[in-house]
């Protein structure tokens, strides 16, 4: 046997890789997608080839019709929305899924595919890029698609009345124009390699010229919506005017939040439910210990985090906040609260999945001697400072705000941990406390990622953190097309965020759901909980 192909046995035995060649195997992910992940794990091209060898892939089951999903998210409450600019949170992605489409698709490789868009093209220097629709597509209030419903549906995320999220995003384009009734030209600013990817985030749907009405969800997605009640439930039935051949499988979908994790979970074990988001790592042994339902693990840059409003005392302090951050015990957290389902942050949020991670960055040690020191300094020796967290407000969210409690206290300072609701946590203490916490989905690059969450202007500038240079950076990480510069660049930035940021990001978060084993054609994507919300396009019930 030859050495590389030692190696790869060895590997193979990895908890990350087994998962993976069960996915792989089954037909749930693409041959491309199982070589990319392998990459993400530093695996090399030669010894990936042993492993997958190893691993044929199985015929894929054929699509079976019919039958209603009933399927639940965490985090849901009375500002759940059907405008996909003001999408935020899990369940308002899993309905932007299920009624509309964007220009493009984020694939299991992190890859922009067509979508309403058929095809693009751009210049030299990526700064004018060109979209064809697809013909003959229509949305559900039997409007045809045009390249005015396109030009509209990215242009109004630039109305700051819109409250778009995702504005940031779209401030690149300079001028969009409608070339034909089925192609529209975006003229940039500067240059934006990235431009297909954004085209294909969750807030990029595409809705019907001039509509302010969302109440009816008037996409061209695979389902028409029947029924919603924000803070309880959508109704949605089969589109059978699809575009996409042969989708959707399922008939019905009810979509719901359950904010408790337990409660979640005992409907899905009880079969209440086929599909649930957010599932709690020390729930994994009970799934296992069930033959009717499976856990879906997906490395990825999920994390949890403490956010530190730089706008405002005693998180107004740098000083403070590098106190907290030198008390997070990462390896600790990772081990006790995770159960090892991730990989250590740095307090940064571009995770070692991403192209464009720091590796050469040293991790930021779990030292109480410096956090005394920093906090001397910020003069909050023997104080008192309140963290707002809730079950929603990430994976193990409030894990991890009782074991700073536990740390702060070594040091002498009070840590007062404020358990709120779920309901509502994101529209009443989301942004609006001095120390709080928060749960993020990786993005599909690392400029989107530091664009949505950190430049000076971004909506969910969380932190209200404003660093001058770092939005330098991104311009600059965005016209660069030289790899080595690129993250040089993001080097950078992910520097400026560890050091003067108001966020404390102690790890990145494997995504865990889990689900019933009649649910079947799971893509799981790494951009978010459930594959990304993609999964009502694609799965169907077996039996």
């Amino acid at each position: 046997m030859s050495e590389k192909k030692k190696i790869a046995r060895e590997l193979e035995r990895s908890s990350d890789i087994a998962s993976l060649k069960v996915l792989y195997r089954s037909a749930s992910i693409s041959r491309r997608a199982f070589v990319s992940r392998l990459a993400a794990l530093g695996i090399s091209t030669s010894i990936a080839g042993f492993i997958v060898a190893g691993s044929p892939v199985a015929v894929a089951a054929t699509p079976k019709r019919g039958g209603r999903m009933r399927a639940a998210a965490g985090a849901h409450g009375p500002d759940d929305t059907l405008d996909p600019a003001r999408f935020n949170s899990v369940i308002n992605y899993g309905r932007g899924e299920q009624f509309y489409n964007g220009l493009t698709r984020i694939d299991e490789s992190l890859v922009a595919q067509p979508d309403l868009a058929e095809s693009w093209e751009t210049n030299a220097n990526a700064t004018d890029w060109v979209f064809k629709l697809r013909k003959g597509v229509e949305f559900h209030n039997g409007k045809s698609l045009d390249a005015e419903d396109a030009l509209y549906s990215i242009e109004r995320h630039l109305d700051k009345n819109v409250g778009s999220g995702a504005k940031a995003f779209v401030e690149n384009i300079a001028e969009g124009i409608v070339e034909d009734k089925h192609t529209v030209r975006f003229k940039l600013k500067g240059p934006d390699a990235d431009f297909p990817v954004i085209m294909g985030t969750y807030q990029m749907k595409i809705v019907p010229v001039r509509t302010r009405d969302f109440s009816k969800a008037p996409g061209t997605g695979p389902f028409k919506l029947m029924e919603f009640k924000p803070g309880v439930r959508s109704l949605a039935h089969r589109n059978d005017n699809y575009w996409e051949e042969g989708r959707p499988y399922l008939d019905e979908i009810e979509w719901f939040g359950i904010s408790d994790h337990n409660a979640r979970m005992n409907a899905l074990l009880a079969g209440d439910i086929s599909m649930m988001s957010g599932l709690d790592p020390k729930a994994i042994p009970r799934v296992n210990k069930s033959n009717d339902v499976r856990v879906v693990n997906t490395k990825a840059g999920q994390y949890t985090n403490f956010a530190m409003m730089t706008d405002r005392p005693p998180t107004d302090s740098n000083e403070l906040r590098l106190a907290i951050k030198h008390l997070q015990n990462r390896e600790r957290i990772l081990k006790l609260i995770y159960k090892g389902n991730g990989m250590l942050g740095n307090d940064q949020p571009i995770s070692p999945v991403d192209p464009m991670y720091c590796a050469d960055m040293p991790v930021r040690a779990y030292d109480p001697d410096k956090a005394k020191h920093h906090l001397k300094k910020a003069g909050m020796e023997g104080g008192t400072i309140k963290v707002h967290t809730s079950e929603v407000a990430g994976t193990g969210a409030i894990e991890q705000a009782l074991m700073l409690q536990r740390e702060a206290d070594k040091i002498g300072l009070k840590i007062d941990v404020q358990r709120d609701p779920g309901d509502g946590y994101w529209s009443a203490t989301w942004g609006k406390t001095p120390f709080f916490m928060s749960g993020w989905n990786m993005r599909p690059t690392a400029n989107i990622m530091l664009t949505l969450a950190f430049t000076s202007d971004a909506a969910w500038n969380e932190a209200k953190w404003k660093n001058a240079r770092f939005d330098e950076l991104l311009t600059l990480g965005r016209a660069s097309t030289d790899t080595v510069q690129r993250k040089q660049i993001y080097c950078e930035a992910q520097q400026l965020i560890s050091d003067t940021g108001g966020v404390a990001i102690p790890c990145f978060i494997d995504y865990l759901d889990a689900m019933s084993e009649k649910v079947k054609g799971f893509i799981p994507v790494p951009l978010g909980p459930l594959g990304a919300s993609q999964w009502p396009r694609s799965v169907w019930l077996e039996g």
